[in-house]
């Protein structure tokens, strides 16, 4: 390869939490400048730090790069490697170099929070860290006073390198008392390693009585809160409201009043309307058509040919398809007794779309002296087991004179 690289040295030892340095010694070998791209690879590429990542050498030129690791608690004790990616145009080389990671037993121990107030019980815990590379385990032994009883979740925990274990820490008065001075409980935490170093925390408990003492002034402010504002209400408010909701209820009756008179009016305008009307006799007419397939039908009936001045007020009409033919049916006001091109189509339905089709009409179709009532058939496909399409319609009315 045209450039070489080589740790100088090759193998250090260190100890957890400082930085080890290692030098990365560059050399051109050619005759030509070389760009050189150093890249951290191995399982200590996230902890190494490099001086410079890319470097231009010199033909036969020579250079040194600082590789800084960093030796913290995650690196257990023992040997690791150290690995750097030397890429020169598409060559690639890697360079290693060994660290020795000496044991280190080191940890540190707090009391969270350090003072805690309750009625009934405070509540504390007891964070380990180990600073170390290496598990540690602390016992942990609570002191206190005869008037308090502790109760600690674990005597003693295992802490791996570079993890805090937190362990919970109670303590309960022997006694309660309801109001007077609150009661300072001291008590201290001595905390055991297995490398035989030993630290104590300090803390205090502080019982509250059960009854607070702004308790009783808060409530007589309350109580005297509620007395001003009942009186306010009984003197000033109520008055007031009742007055609001007196004119308010008055001014809606009348309008509900007024709104009822309007009502009543329309009924009873309505009610001389009907009574006008011209429903005279009932009378009904039936009608009914046959036909073949691609055939049009007709069948009509001229209603009043005696004479004029009467009118036939239709207000049902019940079409029939009872073969279940598909086809169309009309319901023609035809002039005189032959079809013409201003007849007037009252009704025109798919004979699909019903089997007892009636309609019930407020305002009647009206047929006069002399007019024929038409029912027109076009049949389009007979109902099954049948040759021909059947329909009907009953129609139903009152007859008046005019």
């Amino acid at each position: 390869m045209s450039v070489s690289a080589t740790f100088q040295p090759d193998q250090i030892t260190a100890a957890s939490g400082e930085t080890a340095t290692l030098s990365l010694h560059l050399q051109n070998n050619s005759d030509t400048e070389r760009m050189v791209t150093l890249r951290p690879a191995g399982p200590l590429a996230q902890q190494t730090v490099l001086q410079s990542e890319t470097i231009f050498l010199d033909p036969n030129e020579g250079f040194d790069v600082t590789v800084i690791i960093d030796a913290n608690a995650s690196l257990a004790a023992g040997k690791h490697e150290c690995a750097i990616e030397v890429i020169n145009d598409k060559d690639t080389v890697h360079v290693t170099a060994d660290i020795q990671m000496n044991a280190t037993a080191a940890w540190s121990a707090r009391i969270e929070p350090s003072r805690s107030k309750s009625s009934s019980t405070g509540r504390h815990k007891i964070a380990v860290t180990n600073d170390g590379n290496v598990p540690v385990m602390v016992e942990l032994i609570p002191k206190t006073t005869a008037e308090v009883v502790t109760e600690i979740a674990a005597p003693a925990v295992n802490v791996d390198p570079g993890k805090t274990a937190k362990v919970e820490l109670r303590m309960g008065p022997h006694s309660r008392f309801w109001s007077g001075d609150t009661i300072d409980h001291p008590f201290s935490v001595e905390v055991k390693g297995n490398d035989e170093s030993t630290t104590t925390l300090e803390g205090i408990y502080e019982q509250t009585p059960r009854v607070r003492p702004w308790f009783a002034p808060a409530l007589a402010g309350m109580l005297g809160a509620l007395l001003v504002g009942t009186l306010a209400w009984f003197a000033l408010l109520k008055p007031s409201v009742e007055n609001i909701a007196q004119d308010e209820a008055t001014k809606l009756d009348q309008v509900q009043d007024t709104s009822i008179d309007e009502r009543v009016a329309e009924m009873e305008a309505a009610a001389i309307e009907a009574s006008e009307l011209p429903l005279g006799q009932p009378a009904d007419v039936q009608l009914s058509v046959s036909g073949s397939a691609a055939q049009s039908t007709t069948a009509g009936q001229i209603f009043s040919q005696e004479g004029a001045g009467r009118r036939l007020s239709v207000t049902d009409v019940i079409f029939q398809n009872p073969t279940g033919a598909v086809g169309r049916l009309q319901l023609v006001r035809q002039a005189g007794s032959e079809p013409a091109d201003d007849d007037d189509v009252l009704l025109d339905q798919e004979m699909a779309n019903f089997r007892d089709l009636d309609f019930h009409l407020v305002a009647p179709f009206s047929f006069e002296s002399g007019q024929t009532i038409v029912l027109r058939m076009v049949c389009e496909t007979p109902g099954p087991g049948t040759n021909a399409c059947e329909a009907s319609a009953t129609i139903v009315g009152f007859v008046d004179e005019v």
